[in-house]
């Protein structure tokens, strides 16, 4: 129960922050306008005989696949608390109330899948509810802009879109955890989540489309043979898994120093 407490303390910690909030209306703006302004566009895809226009389902996929570049600056909207516990002594209070320093650690893990995932599944059901009212719903053609599960975006693209959002949280949370890395060796609050906006997005420019992030956001509209479904989900749980691990072994180095 110690562990389910904690997970709660940094789940409403990060929801209810202000900046969470702008955040999530900004996006959810902006996405509504970038549907809006593709709305008059002609697609020419597989299954289509010729240019046709977008459906809601085509919209809200595509926009779906575009949430990927918002983690730019997820770093400053889910990370920094590690840095924040750290820098004001709050950490010894947190792992003592959750009982033990990997309760506390997994916690904030946990917070930031839980916290990142909620976000992004609020803005893809409103994106939907914008789509069906922007456009016509029939997803006869949206495998036309799903290079991969070009069946399943035409049978069910709600079931499609809110699997790919899953994915999503994921490389959200592993996005906001490079700030932990970056506090459990010594950066403060401010330069761990600047720090992680800066290297993601030298990232998104330096490393080849395989382990690139920026790539790997990009999970419905992807045409290289290498970025199937199953091996981004593995590449983002690795990132995760890899940091998660680096942080917690750093901090305990730091503890025994």
């Amino acid at each position: 129960m110690r562990g389910l407490g904690a997970l709660r303390h940094e789940a409403v910690r990060l929801m209810t922050r202000w900046r969470y909030w702008v955040a999530g209306l900004v996006m959810l703006m902006f996405g509504v306008g970038s549907m809006l302004a593709r709305a008059s566009d002609l697609v020419i895809g597989a299954g289509t005989a010729g240019p046709v226009p977008y459906s809601g389902s085509m919209l809200w996929l595509t926009e779906i696949d575009n949430a990927g570049v918002y983690f730019l600056a997820w770093p400053l909207i889910i990370g920094g608390t590690l840095a924040e516990d750290l820098e004001s002594g709050l950490a010894s209070l947190l792992i003592t109330r959750a009982g033990s320093r990997w309760r506390w650690f997994a916690a904030k893990l946990g917070a930031a899948y839980l916290s990142s995932t909620a976000l992004l599944i609020v803005l893809a059901a409103v994106w939907l509810l914008a789509a069906v009212l922007i456009a016509p719903w029939d997803p006869t053609h949206a495998g036309s802009v799903v290079p991969w599960g070009r069946d399943l975006a035409s049978s069910a693209p709600v079931l499609l879109g809110f699997g790919v959002v899953l994915i999503l949280g994921l490389a959200a949370a592993a996005t906001s955890t490079s700030t932990m890395l970056l506090a459990a060796l010594g950066a403060g609050r401010t330069v761990s989540q600047v720090g992680a906006t800066v290297a993601y997005l030298a990232f998104m420019f330096a490393l080849p489309g395989p382990i690139n992030p920026g790539e790997r956001v990009a999970v419905l509209n992807v045409f290289a043979e290498w970025a199937t479904p199953l091996t981004t989900f593995a590449y983002w749980v690795g990132v995760f898994g890899l940091t998660a691990t680096a942080t917690y072994v750093l901090l305990r180095v730091r503890e025994n120093q």
